[in-house]
């Protein structure tokens, strides 16, 4: 067997163990090198091989059961990495805004047992959370089924398709080969270990830009600096939230490319030329955005520093004088020159790693460049 004949054999069970259950793949793994070795023993071709055996998508159901499924092992993957992001998008940003709203009323508390009316504030606070979360959930989890299920019934696919679709012709005509539906010159090659995507990190950065989206909407005022003296609590909040109406949309524009850009990488899985257009756009395209935010549009508190002086008074202490050094154009410099980068950094690893280990997304199949 050819080293060319040897990777012909890997992309098949590669495509074939791919649609199995993780539980089951090794064996199949096992099971298909044997049945292939001695079918190549025989027929002295691996394509003739491949090609009898045919499609590795038809080849696959051979290992599945009959059952009817609501979610079937082709779907059920990438509907279970959706349910978990869905899910923690959905109940972390209630739970935590639900927190900010029973903390904004614990300066308004004057009872005589401030510290238990304190933390009955915050515990009914939790609970309304938690209720709310635990309805916005179960509605998040039922649309994501219900979407996957219509899928699994429609046998959509949800792999990314190439614009040209491959020809058996033009196939036939190159290779000499009869038509036929399918042939094994058109599997692709197995996708290397570092060109895959890590999914956690893909879901971690979607959360942190939903939860930050979500204080910034609907809680600004969260982001400030804290004083107390006594049972008193005084904020004084770093944004300017009178001008927040414009900032605002700027600011979730840019976390929103952010977004789309993290849920492609989190659907591909692979660096290929798509992520690293797509991660190159969106980093430049943020920093821009962020420029402005920090550099234009007045987005710190102008009165941050005078707020503080008199949150302070006569009493502050050299841990609390430290805000009033506060200097808005150092922050946002600062701030600037921190994305830039970070955001450079992370297009410089795409780059890198599609060049290096990439692979192109065609015919809902990885392959390498």
């Amino acid at each position: 067997m050819t080293p060319n004949e040897k990777d012909y054999m890997d992309r098949y069970i590669y495509q074939v163990i791919r649609r199995l259950p993780k539980a089951q793949r090794e064996e199949v793994r096992m099971e298909l090198e044997e049945l292939i070795s001695d079918m190549y023993a025989d027929k002295g071709s691996m394509e003739e091989v491949l090609t009898e055996l045919g499609d590795p998508a038809e080849f696959a159901k051979q290992y599945q059961n009959e059952q009817k499924y609501l979610i079937g092992p082709e779907y059920f993957d990438t509907y279970l990495w959706f349910v978990k992001v869905v899910l923690i998008c959905a109940a972390v940003p209630i739970l935590i805004i639900s927190l900010i709203n029973a903390i904004g009323e614990i300066p308004a508390i004057t009872s005589q047992n401030a510290a238990s009316v304190i933390i009955r504030a915050i515990v009914d606070g939790l609970i309304v959370g938690i209720t709310d979360a635990m309805l916005s959930c179960i509605s998040a989890f039922g649309a994501v089924t219900l979407t996957f299920a219509i899928m699994e019934r429609k046998k959509i696919q949800i792999e990314m398709k190439k614009a040209e679709k491959w020809s058996v012709e033009s196939l036939s005509e190159e290779r000499k080969i009869p038509s036929a539906r399918w042939t094994p010159k058109i599997l692709e090659p197995v996708p290397d270990k570092k060109a895959i995507i890590s999914r956690g990190d893909s879901i971690v950065g979607i959360v942190f830009i939903v939860i930050f989206s979500v204080l910034l909407i609907f809680a600004p005022h969260f982001f400030a600096a804290i004083f107390t003296e006594g049972e008193a609590i005084t904020t004084v909040p770093v944004f300017n939230l009178e001008q927040w109406g414009i900032v605002l949309p700027v600011f979730v524009i840019s976390l929103l490319i952010g977004l789309i850009d993290e849920i492609l990488r989190l659907i591909i899985g692979v660096y290929c030329k798509l992520v690293m257009i797509s991660n190159i756009l969106c980093g430049v395209i943020q920093i821009v955005l962020s420029a402005i935010v920090l550099k234009v549009l007045p987005i710190w508190n102008p009165n941050f520093v005078l707020e503080i002086e008199q949150a302070l008074g006569a009493n502050a202490d050299s841990s609390a004088n430290f805000f009033t050094y506060w200097n808005a154009d150092m922050v946002s410099n600062g701030l600037l020159a921190f994305i830039v980068f970070i955001t450079l950094f992370e297009i410089g690893v795409t780059i890198y790693k599609t060049l290096r280990y990439g692979v192109s997304v065609k015919n809902g199949i990885n392959s390498n460049t």
